[in-house]
């Protein structure tokens, strides 16, 4: 039998990308999912093919930080106990700081970060309360490495981790669990929508993601981490960049540095 066979799961940013991929793979594994994403259309048209008594389609703007705390409160009353949050939804960068307007850096932290946060906030207490749950979240490996043209984006990812690292040792007594996902490259459409200095999306597939994982093989090894509790999964070829850029920051600084100033990732 599945390990996610008749869990309750909800998926943020389920319309496309990592967020869908992950979706169906739960959906595969015989869990009930909710789908949230502001695309309601998109989400009936991606999951068509599945069961609908499997699925729940909620859509909702999570950049509408005062109304989550509402939303997950409605979610739970209405699908009852829940037993995996994957914090999927978010949005990248692309652009160097000096010409970038902090009004997108505020809507990088809206999204990527507060939004998050609050929608931890508003479930923690229902898993608290049952004695189980675990909390999942897409950060990427700009949590873990900075790099050029991504200092907004790194910035959230990078509050993610050092949120959630506090908040795991504080949560682990309740036997709630929290698990990091840091995809490198993967085959989604992330890199086009990413926002650039003015806050316009970036508009073209160029910087090598279509030479990553294709999603579904991401969210195959999501779902591998979130079985296996892991703290913290890096998702990616063995032979992506992040990987090296990962185990580089860690070993040599020095040389990390010298090498990302030469590189766009």
């Amino acid at each position: 039998m599945s390990y996610f066979k008749g869990k309750t799961v909800i998926v943020t940013g389920a319309s496309s990308g990592i967020g869908e991929a992950t979706a169906k793979e739960f959906l595969l594994q015989g869990a009930k999912v909710i789908l949230v994403a502001r695309s309601e259309s998109k989400m009936q048209h991606s999951f068509k093919s599945f069961n609908k008594d499997s699925y729940s389609i909620y859509p909702f703007d999570l950049t509408n930080l005062n109304d989550i705390d509402t939303f997950v409160k409605m979610l739970i009353k209405k699908e009852g106990p829940i037993d995996i949050l994957f914090n999927n939804a978010g949005v990248s960068q692309f652009g160097y700081f000096e010409e970038s307007d902090l009004s997108v850096l505020d809507k990088i932290m809206d999204l990527d970060f507060f939004s998050v946060v609050q929608f931890t906030k508003s479930i923690l207490p229902h898993l608290i309360d049952k004695k189980s749950g675990q909390i999942v979240t897409n950060t990427s490996v700009a949590g873990l490495v900075g790099s050029r043209s991504r200092s907004f984006y790194s910035s959230a990812k990078f509050a993610l981790h050092g949120f959630f690292d506090s908040v795991r040792s504080e949560i682990i007594e309740h036997n709630v669990h929290v698990t990091l996902i840091a995809p490198g490259r993967v085959a989604t459409d992330v890199g086009k929508n990413a926002l650039t200095a003015n806050g316009e999306p970036y508009g073209r597939n160029d910087r090598g993601h279509n030479k990553g994982l294709t999603s579904t093989q991401a969210a195959r090894r999501i779902l591998n981490a979130i079985k296996s509790k892991k703290r913290e999964a890096v998702i990616a070829k063995w032979n992506d960049i992040a990987w090296l850029a990962v185990y580089i920051r860690k070993l040599s600084p020095r040389l990390y540095f010298f090498l990302a100033r030469r590189i766009v990732a």
